[in-house]
């Protein structure tokens, strides 16, 4: 079995990065030859990794493409460029939210195509397999869905928290954690709703919880300082910006994890990670959830406090929920399908 992983591998260190980490490590220790193209950054310690370059397309052995509906240029261009040179390929699409550049129908056309051709479609969720077909007007007869929240890798499990973390949210009896890839508008409002989580977290009048807010990008700078803006003159809140590593040793350090996005494309690394490390997740009901998660109406920061306090207070008890593994058959599912399209 030999596949060619090609992604956004961190840094920054968003979902999608973290995921193409995960598969690489998994198809290697499944003894595939699976080597990683990166189309962001080569992230220290993960054997493998290398910067995508001309040689990249000189070869003809099978691609798994990372993408979605950001980076549709890319997968016009990618697949162009592996119709001439007979390279088969498989796409993952991790979201496809709709965009203004697909009214043109050129566009369309050509992301029809690039999809078409691949030699299968894999969509993190059934949302996800839904909105490309409506977009596209049809689907590929190898669709899959299979979800991205593969386990942990042990690379993240081994890397530290950073050493510059503030030492109130460190020492607070109860720790709650939340992250942001980008911040970036969704709707005219922040994508990943941390402006809604702020807003729950200062109803809470307990001295004992701290909140941290670890974010990659800055998209948006107005978008942000409106958010920051909220977490002034609140001693519990932490604010990690440039993220630089995995989120992992955050989330094993914290009690309580809360994704508070106004939607995405599947279920949410993030909140898998906190479920596989034991911890208490919270989530929005916009999308399905890892089983497991403490839901809350979208938008609604009366209800994201109801659902803090229920797991502040089980937290503070010691009363945690057991790890759960997600997702343990995708690499056997991603090998047999690389075979059947390789063969």
């Amino acid at each position: 079995m030999n596949v060619r992983l090609l992604g956004p591998f961190p840094p920054p260190f968003g979902g999608v990065a973290l995921h193409c980490v995960r598969l690489l490590e998994s198809l290697q220790a499944h003894d595939a030859e699976a080597t990683g193209h990166s189309l962001g950054g080569i992230p220290d310690g993960v054997r493998g990794v290398t910067k995508i370059g001309l040689g990249f397309f000189l070869s003809r052995t099978l691609v798994h493409y990372h993408t979605d509906e950001g980076n549709h240029r890319w997968m016009r261009l990618f697949s162009r460029i592996w119709r001439l040179t007979r390279t088969p390929y498989v796409v993952t699409v991790h979201s496809f939210r709709d965009r203004i550049e697909f009214q043109d129908p050129r566009v369309l056309r050509q992301l029809a195509t690039a999809f078409a051709n691949a030699k299968a479609v894999i969509a993190i969720s059934s949302e996800v397999a839904d909105a490309l077909e409506t977009t596209l007007g049809s689907r590929h007869k190898r669709t899959r869905v299979i979800p991205s929240n593969l386990p942990l890798s042990s690379w993240e499990l081994t890397s530290p928290l950073p050493p510059d973390i503030a030492d109130a949210w460190q020492r607070a009896p109860v720790r709650i954690l939340a992250n942001a890839g980008r911040i970036v508008a969704y709707n005219g409002r922040d994508l990943y709703g941390l402006d809604v989580l702020v807003s729950a977290f200062r109803s809470i009048q307990d001295e004992n919880s701290a909140l941290c807010i670890a974010i990659g990008d800055v998209v948006d700078t107005a978008l942000w300082q409106n958010i920051y803006a909220m977490t002034l003159n609140d001693a519990r809140i932490t604010i990690v910006g440039s993220l630089n590593g995995p989120l992992a040793p955050f989330v094993h350090h914290a009690h309580i994890v809360v994704r508070p996005t106004r939607t995405e494309g599947g279920p949410s690394l993030t909140l898998s990670e906190a479920l596989e490390l034991g911890r208490w997740a919270i989530g929005s009901d916009a999308v399905q959830r890892p089983d497991g998660t403490v839901l809350f109406r979208n938008e609604d920061p009366v209800d994201l406090s109801r659902a803090l306090l229920q797991c502040i207070a089980d937290a503070r008890r010691g009363h945690m929920p057991p790890p759960i593994t997600p997702n343990v058959d995708a690499v056997k599912k991603l090998i047999n399908l690389y075979r059947r399209v390789s063969a």
